[in-house]
């Protein structure tokens, strides 16, 4: 453990609040030495709960709890199921480390792990556990997860297994008893786990119990994570950059800057590099999975693809979806509307930005705002004239520009469409002057969202993690080569994931700078208007 941070061992307390332990489970530890190895780890050792006084000290409420966690100095304690038969005190110990009870409310080796369940252990800061005054472990845990926003957490960031290994579940129970009466491990470790699950994986995989919180990959309620277990096996929400090629140079948008000679900026391409193939190649990959949504927007104007009906067409073909349809609207003439209602899309996006046509001309530049507003009405039209199914959605980016036209876009808009949504000013990733966001800062951050809810695909078929990430540095592999669930379980998701989790970002991370967390809070999203708007299937 980190000396500097831990005066004293931790207290390491047993959960008995399932009871007290079965004969099958004693037995267990003591074939495993279970108590003998969880008394390497701190001390001393406890149990909370009844039934188990003959073992252990017993503490058997709260009251107890707290006054051994004062008597004893302890700034943090362990928490251990009793289950836990192959706890590995090596493991445990080497995560610790990490934990600084002054500043984190908690400590896990389960949730967001790459460790089978029962492997590590959990801990609480004992300053934490005092000033929520919780009546059980479980309604600590369940409390930290329901307020997450007020507290900070550690987690154990060492991969020290596959993803497929971090579906196991060690702990004590029928399939492990029946394993276990059948070979004996070679060691009561993690690698003696791993070597007796290797051809019983079927058997001795967690199982999750859904209860309505967010999920880490296998499906453990956690504080910050996936929002359904469908996320957590695939991204409900597939969001493809189909061309970075645009005709507007809209000034809050990357789009618009330009060096001093005028040339684009070194990371946008002149060319499009989207082909028609790995469009297709991820839509059959989707067919596979629950998605929610799938949208087609770009780091630019997907209308000036010359593939983007044929893409639409084939993801209707496909039944993935809903799908939707992010533009500027300025190039949707009456043909493009046809073939866009005929398109099987269940929603378009118009980003518009401005009430009046000089605030329009001034942000959304080289766009005519006479031209854009006519396609989006006679869009809305030819809605009403077929009886199409079709939500129309259109945006307001706020900044200074447009400060005092938001009420009026509310007012006109509001009747006509099926959602008016306004997004604070971000600065894409450090790109435009971010003294215009609206955003509060925050001293102790919280995880990025976009990790958990969305898989980004840009213009080359690349795999990015940030969607406002214009330089693509959050970028991964090509479609080609690596599929969506792959790379959604891959150690480059997972390293960055953890670093969110954690707030220790790698030096070269972009997300370590970034102020643009802010503006995606885990209580709004794109994702949720969506839901709200055209339900999946």
């Amino acid at each position: 453990m980190n000396e500097t941070t831990h005066d004293r061992p931790p207290l390491v307390v047993l959960d008995g609040s399932g009871g007290p332990p079965s004969t099958a489970l004693r037995l267990a530890w003591a074939r495993s030495d279970f108590l003998e190895r969880l008394g390497t780890i701190g001390g001393p050792v406890v149990w909370f709960g009844t039934g188990c006084g003959e073992l252990l000290p017993s503490l058997h409420d709260p009251a107890e709890l707290n006054q051994a966690l004062q008597s004893g100095g302890h700034d943090s304690f362990l928490v251990v199921d009793p289950s836990q038969v192959f706890l590995d005190p090596e493991v445990v110990l080497g995560g610790l480390a990490c934990f600084d009870p002054s500043r984190q409310s908690s400590f896990s080796q389960w949730e967001h792990c790459r460790l089978p369940v029962g492997i590590g252990v959990r801990a609480i800061s004992s300053r934490s556990w005092l000033e929520l005054g919780c009546d059980s472990l479980e309604s600590f845990f369940a409390d930290l997860r329901e307020h997450c926003a007020a507290h900070r957490f550690a987690y154990d960031a060492r991969a020290l297994v596959s993803f497929d290994q971090s579906l196991l579940d060690a702990r004590f129970g029928p399939a492990l008893e029946r394993a276990l009466s059948e070979c004996s491990p070679r060691s009561w470790n993690l690698n003696g786990f791993l070597e007796l699950a290797a051809s019983r994986a079927a058997s001795l995989r967690y199982r999750p119990i859904p209860d309505g919180s967010r999920f880490d990959e296998r499906g453990m309620p956690a504080p910050y994570g996936f929002e359904s277990l469908e996320c957590a096996e695939f991204p409900t929400y597939v969001m493809f950059d189909i061309t970075n090629l645009c005709n507007a140079r809209c000034v809050h948008c990357p789009q618009s800057l330009r060096d001093e000679d005028g040339r684009l900026p070194a990371f946008l391409k002149h060319k499009d590099h989207q082909t028609l193939e790995s469009f297709q190649r991820v839509i059959d990959e989707c067919a596979e999975h629950d998605v929610h949504f799938v949208r087609i927007t770009a780091d630019g104007e997907p209308l000036v693809h010359p593939q983007l009906f044929e893409m639409l067409a084939y993801a209707s073909e496909r039944g993935v979806g809903p799908v939707g349809l992010t533009t500027n609207g300025s190039l949707l003439n009456a043909e493009r509307a046809e073939r866009l209602l005929d398109s099987g899309v269940a929603m378009v996006d118009f980003s518009l930005d401005a009430a009046t046509k000089e605030t329009f001309e001034a942000i959304r530049v080289g766009l005519s705002f006479d031209r854009t507003i006519a396609n989006v009405h006679r869009f809305l039209e030819l809605r009403r004239a077929r009886g199409a199914d079709v939500k129309v959605v259109v945006s307001f980016v706020h900044q200074e520009a447009n400060h005092g036209e938001l009420d009026a876009f509310r007012s006109f808009w509001e009747p006509l469409v099926d959602e008016v949504i306004v997004r604070e000013m971000t600065s894409n990733v450090g790109l435009n002057d971010p003294t215009e966001s609206r955003f509060p800062g925050w001293d102790a951050r919280w995880p990025c969202a976009h990790y958990f809810r969305r898989v980004v695909v840009n213009h080359r078929g690349i795999v990015k993690t940030c969607p406002i990430d214009w330089e693509q540095k959050t970028a991964l592999e090509s479609v080609e080569t690596a599929s969506i669930f792959d790379q959604w379980h891959g150690p480059a998701y997972w390293a960055q994931r953890m670093a969110h989790l954690n707030d220790a970002f790698p030096a070269d991370s972009i997300c370590g700078s970034c102020r643009d967390w802010s503006g995606t809070p885990w209580t709004l999203g794109y994702e949720k208007v969506v839901e709200r708007l055209v339900p999946a299937a």
